[in-house]
């Protein structure tokens, strides 16, 4: 056990020694910030309030329709509330009536909007008349999915490349022929690399959830990094055996990150009937379990079948890399 912990440590000072692997640690991050530049934040467009100790608490009732309401004890606070980086509109009452209180940089659309909004709010009756919502998708939401898909199947994606990473330079170093005639047992050597590549599973994963505004999901999303274990492994162990330097593993990161992104994602563009050929991949099971998360429904199954699809990939890329190595298979 000492062996195995001291050798995960030695990983994250190679991980962290190369400049790539770092920036593939970060990956997931950048690329959610970049999709909240793009895309905008992923939460619900809600309208941000700040009253203070003057709005009665039936008035307060009446704003929490429209908007996320903060309540401070006094004018000072609620005021401070207001000139915070994000955008909240105060609201306190002046003998019976409104004051709508800006921190003066909003446009005079916004204004005027946001004042009418309160104005109706105010003034609406206590109960409110049955009503039914009908949500309708929003232009261009095929993008939208698929690109937060993509980046999230990256940051699974992520863990499993960087520490593949890692075993190339102990490859170009020729450190592996000293692993590989060291008492150490494969399955040892194995779980030295599929734990940092689940950790940074995990951590991708959850980066870009938070960043995103998915936290609410987190959990689901941890357990599909802990079923796509293999997966990582999988990349990590074929990037090892296919890549004897750092040039040739930029040129198999090229062609895995097609397969570990792109195909699956292909799958929505294919008929239904015609669906089956992608089950042999632990990929697709992984874009279907991301999608069932988004949409709320069960994820379970594609779940399982993302760790169970992939041992068989997993085993074959071990094979392949202990056959490339010398390592002994029985040892």
């Amino acid at each position: 056990m000492k062996t195995l912990f001291t050798s995960i440590g030695r990983e994250f000072k190679l991980i962290f020694r190369n400049g790539i692997s770092i920036f593939m640690v970060a990956a997931p991050a950048i690329l959610a910030l970049v999709f909240i530049l793009v895309f905008g934040a992923v939460n619900e467009t809600t309208l941000q309030l700040a009253v203070d100790d003057s709005v009665s608490a039936a008035e307060l009732a009446k704003l929490e329709r429209i908007a996320d309401v903060e309540r401070f004890d006094d004018a000072a606070r609620m005021e401070a509330r207001i000139r915070a980086t994000d955008a909240v509109v105060g609201v306190r009452m002046e003998q019976g009536e409104a004051q709508v209180v800006f921190e003066g940089n909003e446009g005079e659309s916004f204004i005027s909007g946001t004042s009418e909004l309160v104005g109706m709010a105010l003034s609406a009756p206590e109960t409110l008349p049955a009503y039914q919502s009908v949500p309708v998708a929003v232009k261009g939401g095929m993008a939208y999915n698929l690109s937060m898909i993509g980046m999230l199947l990256m940051s699974l994606f992520i863990g499993g490349a960087t520490v593949g990473l890692s075993i190339v330079d102990e490859r170009e170093s020729g450190a592996i022929r000293a692993v590989a005639v060291s008492p150490m047992r494969l399955s040892g050597f194995i779980a030295s690399k599929l734990l940092p590549a689940l950790l940074l599973g995990l951590i991708g994963i959850s980066a870009a959830a938070l960043i995103i505004g998915k936290a609410s999901l987190l959990p689901q999303y941890l357990l599909l990094a802990v079923a796509s274990a293999l997966v990582s492994g999988m990349m990590t162990f074929a990037i090892g055996a296919f890549a004897g330097n750092q040039v040739a593993a930029i040129g198999v990161l090229k062609l895995l990150i097609p397969i570990g992104m792109i195909l699956p994602i292909s799958a929505v563009f294919v008929s239904d009937q015609w669906q089956f050929f992608y089950y042999i991949l632990p990929m697709y099971w992984q874009y279907r379990a991301i999608n069932a998360i988004l949409t709320n429904t069960s994820a379970f199954w594609p779940t399982l079948l993302t760790l169970l699809v992939s041992i068989p990939w997993f085993m074959a890329s071990v094979w392949h890399f202990a056959k490339k190595v010398k390592f002994r298979m029985g040892r």
